[in-house]
């Protein structure tokens, strides 16, 4: 049987014949091509790689995607409707392209740069490349070498900006099979503090397309970023994306993923926590159902003595639906009174649902303070029979406890508009009864 790496991918000759942006810069184009002759030499993961074991690209790498996009007929009364916040500065990218119709950056307040990638490349020299290697099962490289839009996000010093930035990414679906390319650079500088949503959606229901996205975040000393990231594409769609981010000291970040959409969806998050009382917080939600495929990689590096960390993802399986959770954290030599706690909880609504998961911690120091855990259960009977005995019917009662169980993750987000938006937008998944 043929294996990933000896099948020409659809993305083999598109970096040759496509003309990127960028091509001024020699920097990028020499970035472009060492990551071409790496995915060359890797291709798509298999699953004879260990952090693939339980996802396969078989399907994805059989898909003829195009990477032309038709001009799209989106307005802006389209746009706001999907749109997960009324109030934010907002940078929409429509399949594969900058929409300035369709964004709101007039008027950024001081100290807050938000532009589209294309058009700020040149200021990306320093840190573009800085948060992922290539070496890591060619998807980074792919990512690198195919890249042609995104978001460039800096704060300057001690800015704490007053309104949330929304990157909204729009899949209208009007051109058949399209791959789409996307990096993120977001820099916070020093004591500065920043709300960021990531948006992902679909238009058609059914279409299929590919989002390949990487977010690459830095953290100055004291600097907070709260990031909110929504996946809700169509169930024919493929998601790979990587979000990694170094920390320095007395830094915060509190990353939280909702994957809801897709036929696959794989998500890379790795915090690098490399300065004292630095903390991270990952929560994550995954809600599918049918023969969806989610699968959540997280790592968090605890390089230096005082740092904290937090995670907990959360689970709803339904259907014939397939979900993976590997959360890894490494406490590295000398890392003491270091203060770690990891859980993932899962709710399997069907007996053909398949949930692997794998929390994991390495620990090289001696005086530290971790723990770790996962479930995997079934609704309570006990408290369906409850509420079905004070007049609830069935589906209701089973809706209610399953967003009970889901809700914990969006009560540790503290922006109530936001926290409000992600908890309509869940309940649209759950069954509804009378």
């Amino acid at each position: 049987m043929k294996q990933l790496t000896d099948i020409t991918t659809p993305f083999d000759d598109i970096a040759a014949t496509q003309t990127l942006p960028g091509q001024e810069l020699d920097w990028l184009q020499q970035l472009r091509q060492q990551a071409r002759a790496q995915f060359q030499r890797q291709g798509l993961p298999s699953k004879k790689v260990e952090d693939w074991k339980y996802t396969s690209l078989w399907a994805l790498s059989q898909e003829a995607f195009t990477h032309e996009a038709a001009a799209s007929q989106l307005d802006e009364m389209r746009c706001s409707q999907v749109a997960l916040l009324e109030t934010a500065y907002r940078l929409v990218i429509v399949d594969g392209q900058f929409s300035a119709e369709l964004s709101h950056l007039d008027c950024l307040e001081t100290g807050l740069t938000v532009e589209p990638l294309s058009q700020a490349f040149s200021k990306t020299k320093s840190v573009l490349g800085q948060q992922v290697t290539l070496e890591k099962a060619g998807l980074n490289a792919l990512n690198t070498m195919l890249m042609t839009e995104g978001a460039y996000i800096q704060v300057t010093a001690n800015t704490n900006v007053s309104k949330p930035v929304e990157l909204l990414v729009i899949n209208t679906g009007e051109t058949d099979k399209l791959a789409t390319h996307l990096r993120h650079v977001i820099d916070i500088a020093e004591d500065a503090e920043l709300t960021l949503v990531e948006h992902y959606v679909s238009l058609a229901d059914n279409s299929v397309g590919l989002t390949d996205v990487i977010s690459e975040v830095n953290l100055a000393e004291k600097a907070h970023l709260s990031h909110f990231k929504l996946q809700h594409e169509s169930l024919s769609h493929y998601h790979i994306a990587t979000l990694a981010g170094k920390q320095a000291s007395s830094s915060v970040w509190h990353t939280n993923n909702i994957s809801l959409g897709a036929k696959l969806a794989r998500n890379d998050i790795h915090s690098q926590l490399l300065g004292e009382q630095a903390h991270v917080t990952m929560d994550g939600l995954y809600l599918v159902a049918g023969k969806q495929h989610v699968d959540n990689h997280t790592r968090i590096d605890h390089a230096v003595p005082n740092t904290t960390s937090e995670e907990i993802y959360k689970g709803v399986l339904d259907g014939d639906s397939h979900a993976v959770f590997n959360g890894k954290v490494i406490v590295h030599k000398d890392a003491q009174k270091t203060d770690a706690n990891q859980s993932n909880r899962n709710l399997l609504l069907s007996r053909t649902c398949e949930i692997d998961t794998k929390p994991e911690m390495e620990i090289y120091a001696d005086d530290v303070k971790c723990g770790h855990g996962s479930t995997v259960g079934q609704l309570d009977e006990q408290q369906l029979f409850f509420l079905r005995a004070r007049g609830m019917n069935e589906t209701s009662a089973r809706s209610l406890l399953t967003y009970a169980f889901a809700v914990e993750v969006l009560q540790r987000i503290s922006d109530m508009p936001i926290r409000q938006a992600l908890s309509n937008v869940i309940e649209t998944r759950l069954p509804r009864g009378a």
